[in-house]
């Protein structure tokens, strides 16, 4: 029972936070969230992983027995290979957020669907904790799906050991009526806890949809603003509406000409820049929150690196500008 109060007491810390629902405080609750989900992972992986010594002497009697002729347990063989991990993959699950997850759902511990948002949501938390980027825009949508999502991952969360303190801290009482729980209702108290605390903070599916909609659709007109910044303020040849697509994924070390960006293929074009606006009014219509932020996730990450493309190349064109500008005016 005292390490579910740990997760608990985590979770109910970030509830706070997200009542309180300033950016400062969302942050925060964003890293506790961030935090307990890990931890519940890492633990249902420890537990996962428990019997691996176990299962590489019983594949040795296995093997050694289909030498001599056993089918029964030359048919087990390739079975418990499956599930004996190579000591470079249990390293990098020990130490990686997303190899855990993607191990509990190879082995049907996760939802599927919920691996994708994991992902995402553990990488804005690096973001935020490493980068100091908050995205303030989407920080209470996103803090919300995390607590959901985290909730989820809580309902599966196997408690091996079920141990009690004297005293039971007010954060987990309050889910048990300030009682010792029975065996059996002590497995079933993290679903009963991941519920409560769901429908205590909630989750307006609408409103969340509609935030990351209009964060995706302003950063995508951001994007053509600063293709169309480029082509209006670049010094040089005259530049036509395309160019300026062109010219941020060109390699210009070797200064080619105009005419030679213009005839050569580039992985981003137009058809592309639609493509995303497309995909993006298409999650008006998604109800599933998983899918929602699975998608939402996708579109960010395929048209993220030509945005970073083109805000660098905005940079240094308006810092050209200002030169021009101070030195029209003698500075």
């Amino acid at each position: 029972m005292e390490r579910l109060e740990l997760i608990v007491v985590q979770l109910e810390e970030a509830k706070g936070m997200i009542e309180k629902g300033r950016v400062p405080n969302l942050r925060l609750a964003y890293l506790l969230i961030d935090s307990v989900t890990e931890l519940i992972l890492h633990r249902t992986v420890q537990t996962e992983l428990l019997h691996q010594d176990m299962l590489k002497k019983l594949l040795l009697a296995y093997q050694q027995n289909a030498a001599y002729g056993i089918p029964e347990d030359a048919e087990e063989v390739a079975s418990v290979e499956a599930q004996i991990l190579s000591k470079s993959d249990l390293k990098g699950i020990d130490r990686n957020f997303d190899a855990k997850v993607g191990l509990l759902v190879r082995r049907n511990l996760l939802d599927k669907a919920l691996g994708p948002v994991l992902e995402k949501l553990h990488k804005y938390r690096n973001e935020m904790y490493h980068r100091d980027k908050q995205r303030p825009e989407i920080i209470r949508p996103a803090t919300l799906i995390y607590f959901d999502s985290a909730c989820t991952v809580l309902e599966s969360y196997r408690q091996m050991v079920i141990s009690y303190p004297a005293d039971l801290g007010s954060e987990i009482c309050r889910f048990t009526e300030g009682r010792h729980p029975g065996f059996g209702e002590a497995e079933d108290l993290p679903k009963k806890i991941a519920a409560q605390l769901r429908r205590e903070v909630g989750l307006d599916l609408p409103q969340v949809r509609g935030a990351l909609t209009a964060y995706l659709d302003a950063r995508l007109d951001q994007m053509v603003d600063g293709l169309e910044f480029i082509e209006d303020n670049l010094s040089g040849p005259p530049l036509v509406r395309g160019d300026a697509l062109r010219l941020v994924q060109a390699n210009l070390s070797a200064n080619p000409t105009l005419e030679q960006v213009r005839g050569r293929k580039y992985p981003y074009s137009k058809v592309d820049l639609e493509q995303w606006r497309t995909r993006i009014a298409a999650l008006e219509s998604i109800d599933d929150r998983h899918a929602l932020v699975s998608e939402y996730a996708a579109i960010e990450d395929s048209f993220e690196p030509l945005e970073e493309k083109i805000s660098e190349a905005v940079f240094q064109v308006d810092c050209e500008v200002q030169t021009q500008i101070d030195f029209a005016r003698g500075k």
